[in-house]
């Protein structure tokens, strides 16, 4: 039953999140309602979100290739998938602990590089929101972007800037850090600390793989923005590229810490908000909305988690035994 509380929960928040943005979209759910929905363009829209996860398998792969581990695409693909999975059900990005305790399980991963790579992808990830979020804002709202878009971006942009000081010469300190105290606690997490960043480095001695992958993040965000645009034109709105691509990497900002897994309610609410702003109708926003989750969360959900348990991951769903896990990696 312990195991069944969350999803339940989740899905609990997630019907009355549903009833909302019908009751606020004055949405009619009935059988004209759902045949206006164009299935071609959903499709599309479909194969789309998925491409994406086709694309950040082959971005970790290449990774953990990288630092000197070579698996199988499937296989990667497969564990990425439910790392993803748990996270979307648990809070504290769990997924990403799965993954590591799995790698050092199956393939003796060590800890230091299994995180140097998930590591990676989220700084990738945060310059590819970024990067795409400055271009749509000026696109979407020339000369007259709000305020906070700007602030948001300022602040990710003054973190990941430090973030990069800090890998750029902190290893210079290294002596002088370990033997700061001699604690042997205090000694092997600095040492740790520095290992991991010897293997960030190590990526980073590789312009023309980094360029690659920044290419590929860019490509997986960008299913972001053509999943609500398609999303759209199966409800038969064609609603500017432009209004699409700032909305979705705002949505993806405001939701890059959830504060629920899944950031189910806060994707919604922000992005109904948004679109409002564009005088999209909002019976059409929240129509949109609820198929954009459909497939970006709740259909993932299946997905995601059919896939772990053919894959033999689903012992990992078990958080007791993944937080004790993740001692164990720390210890070793």
């Amino acid at each position: 039953m312990k195991n069944l509380a969350r999803p339940l929960i989740l899905l609990i928040l997630g019907i009355l999140t549903v009833l909302l943005l019908l009751r606020l979209g004055e949405v009619d759910i009935s059988p004209q309602t759902l045949r206006q929905i164009q299935p071609g363009y959903l499709l599309i829209a479909i194969v789309i979100h998925y491409s994406g996860f086709v694309v950040r398998g082959l971005r970790w792969q290449a990774l953990l290739k990288n630092l000197g581990y070579r698996l199988g695409y499937i296989y990667t693909t497969a564990l990425l998938l439910s790392g993803w999975f748990i996270s979307a059900l648990v809070p504290a990005r769990l997924g990403d602990v799965a993954r590591l305790a799995i790698l050092k399980r199956d393939h003796q991963v060590g800890l230091a590089p299994g995180l140097a790579s998930v590591a990676t992808e989220r700084a990738l990830d945060i310059l590819a929101i970024l990067g795409l979020t400055i271009v749509a804002a000026l696109w979407a709202l020339p000369g007259r972007t709000p305020v906070w878009v700007w602030q948001i971006v300022g602040g990710g942009a003054i973190l990941f800037g430090l973030a990069l000081i800090t890998l750029l010469t902190i290893p210079k300190l290294e002596d002088w850090l370990t033997n700061l105290l001699t604690w042997p606690l205090y000694r092997t997490t600095v040492r740790f600390g520095f290992e991991l960043l010897s293997h960030i480095r190590q990526l980073g001695q590789r312009p023309g793989l980094l360029l690659a992958l920044f290419l590929q993040s860019l490509y997986i965000w960008l299913c972001d923005i053509l999943l609500m645009y398609f999303a759209f034109l199966s409800l038969g709105e064609l609603v500017p590229l432009s209004v699409t691509a700032f909305t979705s990497m705002v949505v993806d900002l405001a939701a890059a810490v959830p504060l629920i897994p899944g950031a189910v309610g806060q994707f919604e609410g922000t992005a109904l908000g948004l679109l409002r702003l564009f005088s999209v109708p909002p019976q059409q926003s929240s129509l949109m909305i609820l198929l954009n989750r459909f497939i970006s969360f709740w259909s993932f959900i299946v997905v995601s988690g059919l896939i772990t348990y053919l894959f033999g991951f689903a012992q990992t769903i078990n958080i007791k035994t993944l937080r004790q896990k993740q001692i164990l990696l720390s210890e070793n």
